[in-house]
């Protein structure tokens, strides 16, 4: 069960807006094209979805910590 405070609301935020990007990327240029930019050199697009998906799930399990400290 995810934890209905701020943090998890970020993590959630942060997941929909890379699926949005990612599904951007895949019906402009094909997931194979997807593919290799996320295996390249260089920045890019992709790159930071999967930065995104990592600052996501870095939120989702703070929130499970944050609820356990928080002091209400």
């Amino acid at each position: 069960m995810v934890a209905k405070n701020w943090v998890s609301a970020m993590g959630a935020l942060f997941a929909i807006v890379a699926i949005i990007i990612l599904l951007r990327d895949i019906a402009l240029w094909g997931p194979d094209f997807v593919l290799d930019f996320m295996l390249n050199d260089s920045i890019n697009s992709a790159k930071f979805v999967l930065i995104m998906f990592g600052i996501s799930a870095a939120l989702f399990v703070y929130s499970k910590r944050y609820e356990r400290t928080r002091i209400e």
